[in-house]
């Protein structure tokens, strides 16, 4: 990467830190840019460059801890037993809980469909890696909603339970035929 583009990305992630700063005492719609650009510390011109509105600027964000995760798990297993699927569980509220104070702006402030679709793109992403899983649409909506809304409970009770802890509790919540005995 050369220095034009690591600036160009210092300033995109300046501006995410910017509108998670505003998200702390507004409402998404209540933001504007200019108290936006103001916080992030950069200037109009920056901010159009980079982004077209505020939803781009949520949509980078995922799209950068998606890419961040995704290069976590090309390390790891993709075969559906119980102990890939548990190993994967706890890396994924490990990296949640890494990104609690973000993930719970997001809850709180009514944008929880976008940690839907970042779940939903990680189910995808599996089934490009392996066409044998079962690509059933309905198993893959449910398992998105569900795990962001027991993410999102875990987080709101501010993680009493380790990412091995909730790992076991969701494993033991999903259905047997899922996962293959290894």
């Amino acid at each position: 990467m050369n220095y034009g583009q690591q600036e160009n990305v210092r300033v995109k992630n300046q501006i995410v830190d910017g509108l998670f700063k505003e998200l702390e005492t507004k409402k998404f719609s209540e933001i504007r840019i200019a108290s936006l650009i103001k916080s992030a510390g950069v200037g109009r011109v920056s901010y159009y460059r980079n982004f077209d509105n505020k939803e781009e600027i949520l949509d980078y964000y995922l799209q950068t801890i998606i890419e961040t995760r995704q290069k976590q798990r090309k390390t790891q297993n993709v075969i559906l037993t119980k102990k890939s699927v548990k190993q994967d569980l706890s890396s994924t509220f490990l990296f949640f809980l890494e990104q609690k104070d973000r993930f719970l702006l997001l809850f709180n402030s009514g944008l929880s469909a976008y940690v839907i679709e970042y779940f939903r793109s990680i189910s995808n992403e599996l089934h490009h890696q392996d066409p044998q899983l079962p690509n059933n649409l309905y198993l893959t909506s449910f398992l998105t909603g569900a795990l962001s809304s027991v993410l999102f409970e875990w987080l709101q009770r501010n993680t009493p339970e380790t990412p091995d802890e909730m790992a076991d509790i969701v494993l033991n919540l999903l259905p047997k035929q899922l996962l293959e005995e290894k």
